[in-house]
């Protein structure tokens, strides 16, 4: 920040979109840490390939603005989209979305990638793999 003069105008969201975005993906990851296999590369493939996708859809390259209305809807369901948005608050004071709604959809994406991601463990190590 010093070399490049950039500001924060909202040191408290930028921390909270870093950390909780961080372990919003680390939850996505566990998901797919959790299929049983033996070969890493039948998990790692779709797992790249669907983390690629969220970047394309989340409005880090297009604006959700100039998106059309279904990439738009796709949008909302990335995780991504609610942290970039977050950071946007932060960095630029402005963003699309109420921060704390991009907050509570990070907490809330946390929640629902981690539960089935623990249930499906749980299975494997029930099952031996």
């Amino acid at each position: 920040m010093a070399i490049f003069g950039a500001t924060v105008s909202s040191p408290g969201f930028l921390l909270a979109g870093v950390i909780i975005g961080s372990f919003s993906f680390s939850t996505l990851g566990l998901i797919f840490g959790s299929i049983p296999t033996r070969n890493p590369g039948d998990v790692q493939m779709p797992s790249t390939l669907l983390r690629w996708g969220l970047l394309f859809i989340s409005g880090v390259f297009v604006p959700l603005p100039e998106m059309g209305a279904v990439a738009r809807a796709l949008a909302y369901l990335s995780p991504l989209t609610y942290a970039q948005d977050l950071m946007n608050h932060a960095v630029l004071n402005r963003g699309l979305l109420n921060p704390w709604l991009d907050v509570k959809a990070l907490l809330l994406g946390c929640v629902v990638f981690l539960v089935p991601s623990l249930l499906m463990h749980r299975r494997s190590r029930q099952l031996g793999c």
